[in-house]
């Protein structure tokens, strides 16, 4: 869902978001993460498969990924479940102590 940043920055998928999940889960509010969970299930698991797509998106090689979240984006009534994911991205991207650092001209 996040672009690799360039910068000195990592990519999202280089990540160990680990501990960030358990936190999400605790401290999230209820609607965020009923919001979250549902646009999960939707984006990564149901629409690939609906459109014809043949795995869920964590199976879906770079190139795949990146055109069936350009085709998700442009349906209707599936940007707010993008940004909703975006949103929860942002917050596990930027939990990791080195991308603070990094941020904020400390690394």
């Amino acid at each position: 869902m996040l672009p690799s940043p360039g910068g000195g920055l990592p990519a999202a998928g280089d990540l160990d978001l680990s501990a960030f999940w358990p936190r999400f889960e605790a401290a999230a509010p209820i609607h965020l993460r009923l919001a979250f969970h549902t646009a999960t299930v939707v984006i990564a698991g149901m629409l690939p498969i609906a459109l014809g797509y043949r795995h869920t998106l964590a199976s879906l090689d770079d190139d795949a990924r990146n055109a069936f979240l350009v085709r998700a984006a442009n349906m209707p009534g599936m940007a707010p479940l993008l940004d909703i994911v975006k949103v929860v991205a942002a917050f596990a991207y930027f939990d990791d102590p080195h991308v603070e650092a990094t941020i904020r001209g400390r690394a």
